[in-house]
């Protein structure tokens, strides 16, 4: 929903064509009868049936690595640690991933994480936040800024000056990152980056692309109305920053970089986020990506215009620590 603060998002010319590599992967998963990624999400089963789906994706679809990450059972949160190949530069990034609220729990996302370390050289702190529907919110959101406060508390464990921290997450995961960035910069040390991969920031505004993306490019508009119905168990988003960081005060926060893809549902959604920083005075960096899916941090394996995406926004998030 527009309003004098937060406006209709400003949207470019529509994408022409899905990359070929990741309109290969969509026919595959068409063609072998993959359900929906959220579909039978209305039990526990179902919910069981998705994580093991969406696990499975992943393996086939990221770009594998070939060591583990160090796991973290004394904080408050478990925590994934990865260390960066060649050394680490003193960097410290804390990374949540995607999937809904509800996936990628677990060792999911360990690709994702150690590639992201790898390429910035920072030592990656992937938080393993409680899921939804068991942990609705607020828990998940709870567990990262938990998490959050106790990794810069304890940087030093892993030779990493919290002075260089960067906060990065994807989907669900970037919606936790925006509010953890806001914790921030209400404690007087902002992020020194913050990278926000096709992010919903917004539970209470509708957006053109969740019409034309809804269907047919991964994710679905259903599946955005059933994992948001998983994470708020019939809590009122209404008015709640926590949820809708896009509606919050955003002055003071440190350089942001907004990463869309063309033909997600949740595109508009982060170009009105890119708005409402850029109107708040905040360095945001918008990198629309017109010919990619929802998802595309997880296909470096299957799309080298995948693979490149993230080649170029880690290189940036480098830059900045």
């Amino acid at each position: 929903m527009a309003s004098a603060n937060h406006p209709e998002p400003s949207v470019g010319n529509p994408p022409e064509a899905v990359d070929p590599e990741v309109a290969a992967l969509l026919t595959r998963m068409r063609d072998r009868g993959e359900p929906a990624m959220f579909a039978g999400t209305e039990t526990a089963e179902g919910v069981a049936a998705a994580r093991a789906r969406y696990a499975a994706l992943m393996v086939e679809t990221v770009r594998p690595v070939d060591r583990g990450p160090e796991l973290v059972t004394d904080g408050p949160v478990p925590l994934r640690v990865h260390r960066p190949e060649g050394g680490a530069s003193g960097a410290l990034v804390v990374f949540v991933h995607g999937g809904g609220w509800v996936l990628g729990g677990g060792d999911v996302y360990d690709p994702v994480a150690q590639r992201l370390a790898d390429d910035t050289r920072a030592v990656v702190v992937a938080v393993d936040h409680r899921l939804a529907p068991e942990q609705p919110f607020p828990v998940p959101h709870g567990d990262v800024l938990t998490a959050l406060d106790w990794v810069v508390a304890h940087a030093d464990r892993w030779d990493a000056d919290p002075a260089r921290l960067g906060l990065a997450g994807d989907s669900s995961g970037a919606n936790l990152v925006a509010a953890a960035a806001l914790a921030r910069r209400d404690t007087g040390a902002p992020a020194a980056v913050t990278l926000l991969v096709y992010p919903p920031p917004d539970f209470e505004g509708w957006y053109p692309s969740v019409r034309e993306n809804g269907e047919g490019y991964f994710l679905t508009a259903a599946d955005v109305v059933a994992c948001s119905r998983l994470y708020l168990a019939g809590a009122s988003p209404r008015g709640d920053a926590r949820l809708s960081p896009l509606r919050a005060d955003l002055t003071g926060l440190g350089p942001t970089i907004i990463a869309t893809a063309g033909f997600d549902p949740l595109r508009d959604a982060g170009h009105a986020f890119a708005d409402a920083l850029a109107q708040a005075g905040v360095d945001v960096r918008r990198r629309e990506h017109p010919s990619l899916v929802h998802g595309f941090l997880g296909f470096t394996d299957v799309s080298t215009a995948c693979d490149d995406a993230v080649a170029a926004l880690h290189a940036e998030v480098a830059a900045a620590l």
